[in-house]
């Protein structure tokens, strides 16, 4: 039996964010797996409608066995799944890939899966409470406690969630220094143009994972924030980063590069220094090049357009520098091709995308999990939204990490690429305390 449709915001305009937030915690209490995708700063092109998903159940996941079978295999497995989940009635799909996933589609090495995630999940919905963007819908606010949007905390959780590093913390600038060195030599040597170095930070899992993403939400809002609850896996993005976006047959796709952390008193200058660096807007370039070829892939010939390129974004406590990229997709294509297209997203690797992958199985000390792959929620209409996974808590089997990265390119300084690792690291620095992340690089 299907399960009834849920009225969406159009049938309920008064659902708000704190009404998700109000659902989601409370399922979390009843270990209920849910998917909670929220847009906390309510801009209507940049992000998505916010959306409760509760009733899940997993349609498909990739296995060692399927992984045999190749990229067509994995998704002809993917639309027979979803298919038969839209039969029977659901409200909605949610589809994750790993950063390893990549090996399902492309002949590159991996890490092994980190705590043996798969590398790719899709999950039915058969219940959706949603609640649209933009700046004048109920719920909607600017970051700060108290503030409307997610919800103003409650007493107990009024101070910043207990969140503490684990002794193998992981932070590293020895390892760091040497590995961007290796990548620019490897440029000059003419082997890649730039490759996204990334590594991970250890925490201990959460107390109140609820309080966290409350937090999270209102003192580092972004477009593409996302909680998710699933039987021994809890994610809590905040990213800012959309992949990929299809309505009807127009695709856009948003990469990120160029970062500046941003204080109180030197934001206006940080994000000036920005919009007017050469370096950023040559890491910036590379990655959007490298999306119009992505896309190229399967829009219609001509169709695929650079619309915007080095809009600075202003967000807490960094500034970015994003490009948008449109298309149309060809007829008889869907999603899930788009996905394959673009997978992985070429702002977490670098470029050429493979060349990148190989290279980052090199230096990098294992598996990036989530973290540079994809959180995705397909609608019945086969409307999607995908966002790039950064700026995110993966917590699995009584572990818990949070990944930060940056591009590398041939005039990049192993101490301004440790600097910018340390602007992305806001949201953990507040949570911890000024001094836990502090590893400075010498020389």
């Amino acid at each position: 039996m299907s399960t009834p449709r849920t009225p969406t915001v159009d049938e309920a305009p008064g659902l708000s964010l704190p009404d998700l937030r109000r659902g989601a915690e409370a399922a979390r209490a009843d270990a209920e797996p849910f998917a909670c995708l929220v847009s906390a700063l309510g801009h209507p092109d940049l992000g998505r409608r916010s959306l409760l998903g509760t009733g899940l159940r997993l349609e498909w996941r990739s296995t060692r066995e399927t992984s045999s079978s190749g990229g067509e295999g994995l998704l002809g497995s993917l639309r027979k799944a979803a298919a038969d989940a839209f039969a029977r009635g659901a409200q909605g799909l949610l589809l994750m890939a790993t950063h390893e996933a990549v090996a399902e589609f492309e002949s590159v090495p991996v890490h092994g899966d980190w705590l043996d995630l798969p590398r790719v999940q899709l999950w039915s919905v058969g219940r959706v409470q949603s609640a649209a963007a933009g700046p004048d819908a109920a719920g909607w606010g600017a970051p700060g406690w108290g503030a409307p949007g997610w919800g103003a905390p409650s007493a107990a959780s009024a101070a910043a969630p207990e969140l503490s590093l684990d002794e193998r913390s992981g932070l590293d600038p020895t390892w760091h220094r040497a590995a961007v060195e290796q990548i620019r030599e490897a440029i000059a040597a003419g082997r890649l143009y730039q490759l996204c170095l990334t590594f991970p930070v250890h925490l201990k899992p959460p107390t109140d994972p609820a309080a966290l993403f409350a937090w999270l939400m209102l003192r580092h809002p972004v477009d593409h924030g996302a909680w998710i609850h699933l039987p021994g896996l809890e994610v809590l993005s905040a990213s800012p980063e959309r992949f990929v976006a299809l309505r009807g047959r127009q695709v856009t796709a948003r990469p990120m590069k160029g970062t500046r952390r941003l204080t109180p008193e030197t934001a206006e200058a940080a994000m000036r220094d920005l919009a007017g660096s050469v370096k950023d807007r040559a890491e910036n370039v590379m990655i959007a090049d490298l999306v119009r070829n992505d896309l190229g892939r399967v829009c219609a010939p001509g169709s695929v357009r650079a619309e915007a390129l080095w809009q600075i974004e202003r967000y807490a406590s960094v500034a970015q520098m994003t490009s948008t990229i449109t298309g149309e997709l060809r007829a008889g294509l869907d999603v899930f091709d788009l996905f394959a297209a673009a997978f992985p997203p070429g702002s977490m690797t670098g470029a050429p995308k493979l060349e990148a992958c190989r290279m980052i199985h090199e230096l990098e000390r294992g598996p990036r999990g989530l973290y540079g792959g994809v959180i995705g929620w397909i609608d019945p209409s086969g409307d999607a939204s995908f966002s790039v996974v950064i700026r995110t808590l993966q917590v699995r089997e009584g572990r818990a990490r949070w990944d930060v990265g940056g591009g590398i390119v041939h005039d990049s300084t192993a101490a301004a690429e440790w600097a910018e690792a340390q602007a992305k690291l806001g949201p953990l620095r507040d949570l911890l305390g000024r001094g836990a992340l502090d590893a400075p690089m010498e020389g």
